[in-house]
């Protein structure tokens, strides 16, 4: 579906800062084709949807310093402006044919770890930090907050479900919020809040999962907030779930990853000997994803067996992203790669100043992501 609106040039900006923020063409947002939301999709598959053949070398096309360093999910792209948010608090918006910015504007903690979520002439977004700690969603073409809610402190990032937003927050809430006015459609999440949500919600067929610090995967009705069913594992869980053929993968802190069926029953388990804060991807029969260990692994989705490994020299925070039968993804050690997805094998890496920490996103033809020398770098 898309969706129309103009945006006018030197539109003043007073969001709670006095930085400008101008946009000077129609802007056109393609579901089929932009990234509105973390992961890419309800499911979290980490899927690029360009159609475009992506053939290494791959040239650096710019880069744009955000002052600020960025979170692991903090990227998103709708009709040739990249939409970013940093860890100092601030919005920016960037031209992507010229990697000229075309403004940026503080949002209302002192930090925010979301991706921005693209909604209709909005921008949906949260921030932590200080008692100023919201979702909020601002207006592109009113130049102001449309409306804004104390949902306390999130360290995840939303998601869209038709004209409703989906977020988990570090107090054990999970909220369903209707996207056009903030309105509560239902609260839900632990009934004690001495444990914590730091994984966003990944959604397939009316449910929502959910990991937690209690060691917990949960399963909650989207229509309705009631917890379904809880799968428990021996740790934390840091790690998105991805959803592929009615199973859902995730990582815990007890070092191994797990699949479970839709209705929390154990598939397979395998000890991996590493943490996990990324969501995965899916190419043929593998899952794809990666480990605080610096490793890529491809893992057989029916039964865990590790089909390819890939080590890099240093800690992985980030996603895996498909494009085609190539898999991009940044480590600590300060470069982006490219890998064959069918065997693991490297194809183009690319030295960047800082560690990685972002997961990549795919617009078209154009790849991006940044570092901790507060740098996007935008490839071609």
């Amino acid at each position: 579906m898309i969706f129309r609106s103009l945006i006018f040039l030197f539109l003043p900006l007073f969001f709670y800062s006095c930085f400008p923020l101008s946009i000077d063409k129609l802007v056109e947002i393609d579901e089929n084709e932009d990234w509105l939301y973390i992961g890419g999709d309800l499911a979290k598959t980490n899927t690029s949807k360009s159609k475009n053949t992506f053939t290494p070398p791959f040239n650096l096309y710019w880069q744009y310093d955000v002052d600020g360093g960025l979170a692991k999910n903090s990227l998103s792209v709708s009709d040739a402006i990249l939409f970013a948010n940093t860890l100092n608090g601030e919005f920016y918006t960037i031209d992507i044919n010229s990697g000229k910015g075309l403004g940026r504007t503080s949002t209302l903690g002192k930090s925010s770890y979301s991706t921005p979520v693209v909604f209709n002439n909005n921008i949906i977004i949260t921030s932590s930090g200080d008692k100023k700690s919201k979702v909020f969603s601002y207006n592109l073409v009113k130049g102001a907050v449309q409306w804004e809610r104390n949902v306390q402190w999130v360290e995840s990032s939303p998601v869209l479900v038709n004209e409703d937003i989906v977020l988990s927050n570090l107090q054990g809430a999970l909220y369903r919020l209707n996207a056009k006015n903030g309105r509560i459609v239902w609260k839900s999440g632990l009934k004690r809040s001495l444990f914590s949500f730091y994984t966003s919600p990944t959604i397939s067929n009316d449910k929502i999962f959910l990991g937690c610090t209690d060691g917990n995967m949960y399963a909650y009705d989207l229509k309705s907030g009631k917890e379904l069913w809880k799968y428990k594992t021996g740790a934390s869980i840091f790690c998105d779930a991805s959803v592929n053929d009615g199973k859902v993968y995730f990582g815990s802190d007890d070092n191994s990853f797990y699949c479970v069926d839709t209705t929390g029953i154990l598939i397979w388990k395998k000890d991996l000997n590493t943490k996990f804060l990324s969501s995965s991807t899916f190419y043929k029969d593998k899952l794809i994803t990666s480990g605080v260990d610096g490793n890529v692994y491809a893992l057989n989705k029916n039964n865990g067996d590790v089909n390819w490994k890939f080590t890099t020299f240093g800690a992985i925070w980030a996603s895996p992203l498909l494009q085609g039968n190539k898999i991009f993804i940044g480590s600590f050690d300060k470069n982006f790669y490219c890998l064959n997805a069918e065997d693991g094998m490297e194809l183009w890496q690319y030295k960047c100043e800082g560690r990685i920490r972002t997961s990549a996103i795919v617009w078209k033809d154009y790849i991006f992501v940044a570092s901790d020398d507060k740098f996007i770098y935008c490839f071609k």
